[in-house]
C-alpha cells in the first residue's frame, strides 16, 4: 500500500533572477504556471490527502508576487512551510513574513569561497546570500544552507560545515549534482563518485569536530560511506509528491516524467500518478541489481538516485552512477 504524500515539493515557478550553471529547472517548463486560485485550491486540498509539509521551491519562489498569500493559506490549513531560495530577494519585510509563517528557509550557497560560489551561481551571488542569512538571523527565521556538490566545489565540504555553523545555520546540507535542466549542458560540473565521497567525508570530520548537524540529500548510498550519528542521510522514499510549475505530478522534480495534474483535484492527480509510477517502476528491484544485491544497505538505498540513472545512463532501472561502490565494480 502506498503512503500518503506527507511531503509535497512544489516548483511554484520556473522563473529566476539568476542563471546558475547547474540549475535543474531552467529550460524544462514552458507552459502556463498555476494561477493564484489554482494554487490556493491545491494547498487547501493537500491536508485532506495527508500532507503535513509544503516545500516551496523554483526557480526563485519569491519572484511569484502571490507566494506569501499562498503560503499563508497553506499554514491556515495546517501545513508547515519551507522555502528553497537563492536569498537575493530576502529583505526585512519578507523576513518578517517568514517569521509570522513559522517558515524555514533553505539558502543555496554552492561554495564556502566567494570565487567558487560566484563561478557557479553568477557574480554577486555569494554576497547576496550572506546578506540574506544575516537578515534571516536577525528576525529569528530558522535556515539551512544547501551546497550542491560539483567538480568545482567538492573540496569545500569541510569549509561548508564550518561556515554554516559560524553564520548560525540550523544544519549544513549537501546534494550531489543531478544533471537536469541547464546542468545537462554543463556536464563538466558533474562530480566523480570519489569526489562526492571525499566531500562528504570532509564534512563528516568537521561535523564531528564541532558537534554540528549535516544532512545529505539525493545520495542514499552515502549511508554506507559515512558513520557519524551527526549525519542524516535522507532516503529517496515514498510519500513525496513533486509538483511542476504547471501543476503536473513528477516522478522526481528533476525529471520530466509526469502523470496527473492538480488542476483536476489533488486526490485524483495522486491516484493517476501512483498508477503511472507502478507501471514505470514495478520491475525496479534494487536488491536484484549488481552490485546492489550484495550491498549491506540495499534495502535503504534502493539503488540510489533513479533520476541520475535515467539522465546519465538512460536507464531508470540502473543503480545510481555516482555511487562509489557501483563505480568500483565497473572499472
Amino acid at each position: 500500500m502506498h503512503e500518503a504524500p506527507s511531503l509535497v515539493i512544489w516548483l511554484c515557478t520556473a522563473k529566476c533572477n539568476m542563471a546558475c550553471r547547474h540549475c535543474y529547472v531552467r529550460g524544462r517548463f514552458r507552459g502556463p504556471e498555476l494561477s493564484t486560485e489554482e494554487a490556493l485550491r491545491m494547498v487547501r486540498e493537500l491536508p485532506e490527502l495527508g500532507t503535513v509539509h509544503l516545500a516551496i521551491t523554483g526557480g526563485e519562489p519569491f519572484i511569484r508576487p502571490d507566494i506569501i498569500d499562498i503560503a499563508r493559506e497553506a499554514v491556515e490549513y495546517g501545513l508547515s512551510i519551507s522555502f528553497n531560495t537563492n536569498g537575493s530577494l530576502i529583505n526585512d519585510e519578507l523576513a518578517r513574513e517568514l517569521r509570522k509563517l513559522g517558515a524555514r528557509a533553505f539558502i543555496s550557497l554552492d561554495g564556502a569561497d566567494r570565487e567558487v560560489c560566484d563561478a557557479i551561481r553568477g557574480p554577486g551571488a555569494w554576497q547576496k546570500a550572506l546578506k540574506a542569512l544575516s537578515v534571516l538571523r536577525s528576525y529569528g527565521v530558522e535556515f539551512s544552507i544547501v551546497m550542491t556538490i560539483t567538480s568545482l566545489n567538492y573540496k569545500l565540504g569541510r569549509k561548508h560545515v564550518l561556515l554554516c555553523e559560524a553564520v548560525g545555520a540550523w544544519e549544513a546540507v549537501f546534494l550531489p549534482l543531478i544533471p537536469s535542466g541547464l546542468a545537462s549542458s554543463n556536464y563538466e560540473l558533474m562530480p566523480s563518485p570519489s569526489q562526492v565521497v571525499s566531500c562528504l567525508k570532509a564534512a563528516e570530520e568537521a561535523a564531528e569536530e564541532i558537534g554540528y548537524h549535516v544532512s545529505v540529500w539525493c545520495a542514499p548510498f552515502a549511508a554506507r560511506a559515512l558513520s557519524s550519528k551527526r549525519i542524516y542521510v535522507a532516503p529517496c522514499s515514498e510519500g513525496v509528491m513533486d509538483i511542476s510549475p504547471e501543476g503536473d505530478l513528477l516522478l522526481c522534480d528533476t525529471l520530466d516524467l509526469r502523470a496527473g495534474n492538480v488542476k483536476a483535484g489533488v486526490a485524483r492527480a495522486w491516484e493517476e500518478f501512483l498508477a503511472f509510477k507502478d507501471r514505470l517502476l514495478s520491475s525496479r528491484r534494487p536488491w536484484a541489481m549488481e552490485p546492489c544485491s550484495s550491498c549491506p544497505i540495499a534495502s535503504f538505498c534502493e539503488g540510489g538516485c533513479l533520476a541520475r540513472a535515467y539522465l546519465m545512463k538512460g536507464d531508470i532501472m540502473a543503480p545510481d552512477p555516482l555511487c562509489p561502490y557501483v563505480a568500483s565494480e565497473h572499472r
